[in-house]
C-alpha cells in the first residue's frame, strides 16, 4: 500500500478520509501542491501571481457521496 500524499501546508499526510485541494500548472498539468482543503489551502496563495494560470481541484472523501450532498467540509457552503 502506498503512503498518502503530504500536505504542503502542514506537512501531515492527506488521508483518504480528508478533503484535498490539488493545485496544478494549467498548461503542463504538473502538480504544484497538495493541501488539506479548508484548513491548509490558504498556504497555496504563494502561487497566485499575475499571469500565472493554475487549476485547482477539490477531492472529497467517499463519505460526501457522489454529489457532495453530505459534504461536511464547511468550506464549500455558500453563505
Amino acid at each position: 500500500m502506498s503512503k498518502p500524499p503530504t500536505c504542503d501546508g502542514c506537512e501531515r499526510p492527506i488521508r483518504a478520509s480528508h478533503h484535498e485541494l490539488v493545485l496544478r500548472d494549467f498548461e503542463t498539468r504538473q502538480i504544484i501542491g497538495r493541501y488539506h482543503a479548508a484548513t491548509c489551502q490558504h498556504s497555496a496563495r504563494k502561487y497566485f501571481a499575475p499571469g500565472v494560470a493554475l487549476e485547482a481541484s477539490y477531492y472529497h472523501p467517499d463519505r460526501c457521496g457522489p454529489d457532495q450532498e453530505r459534504c461536511d467540509a464547511g468550506a464549500f457552503e455558500v453563505a
